[in-house]
């Protein structure tokens, strides 16, 4: 949940490597308590770590599952450095006109990576929780993308389909949200044929329905406030998308 800062975060340059330096803040465990009661409410599927030490050691080892090879320590109780990967979020690449089909379909082939790894502390395949677009870096010289910002777990009780499946949700709204109405249909295919796991798209589909309560309230935050008939388009649009894909 990219609206509730709970992190410091600052770049710290090394001469070997350049590292971004998270700190939790002081006194956010109520800020915490009560963001989790909303994503619970609104039937998000993620949550928060209210502990420290759960969220540090979160942090440090999916990175270091997901980027092997690749710095990442512990700074006291309350820090984590990561080793600064290579390449622009895709959020700044869309405002500024940049972003591509190839670069779509990079974050989709990574996402699908991803999800193959076996979560850290648990013997079930890894997932993000939180994977919109400023969570997404694209490496033009690599040509590949990757993942950062791992501060939310998803619930307990969802299978791995339906976790997979939430990420490219939540990374389809913010794609809508950010864009025109053309260009996210164009990306928006272009994402889901790389991604292409049958059964995750089909837990896809199956979210896509009108929210309700608190949850509209979720997905118009996760969609930069889109009007609901705009909204309720895009769904509809996904639905059919994926239909033809299945």
């Amino acid at each position: 949940m990219d609206a509730v800062r709970v992190n410091t975060v600052a770049l710290e340059v090394r001469q070997d490597v350049s590292l971004w330096h998270k700190q939790r803040r002081l006194g956010m465990g109520a800020v915490i308590a009560a963001g989790n009661v909303f994503l619970r409410l609104s039937r998000s599927h993620i949550r928060m770590f209210p502990s420290t030490k759960s969220w540090r050691d979160w942090e440090l080892s999916t990175f270091a599952l997901l980027h092997p090879g690749h710095t990442a320590e512990t700074r006291g109780a309350r820090a984590v450095a990561l080793e600064a990967l290579p390449g622009e979020r895709l959020d700044l690449l869309l405002a500024q006109g940049r972003l591509t089909t190839p670069m779509v379909e990079a974050a989709a082939r990574e996402l699908h990576r991803a999800h193959g790894l076996t979560s850290p502390h648990a013997s079930r395949p890894w997932s993000h929780g939180d994977a919109h677009l400023k969570n997404v870096l694209y490496d033009e010289a690599g040509q590949r993308a990757w993942l950062i910002d791992f501060e939310t777990e998803h619930d307990a009780h969802l299978n791995s389909d339906e976790r997979h499946a939430d990420d490219l949700f939540v990374f389809l709204l913010d794609l809508r949200g950010c864009s025109t109405r053309e260009q996210a249909r164009s990306f928006a295919m272009a994402f889901l044929r790389a991604y292409s796991e049958p059964c995750v798209l089909k837990a896809l589909q199956a979210r896509l329905r009108p929210p309700r309560g608190l949850e509209r309230a979720l997905w118009k935050s996760r969609s930069h406030h889109l009007p609901d008939a705009q909204l309720i388009e895009w769904l509809e649009h996904l639905r059919h998308e994926l239909t033809l894909l299945s």
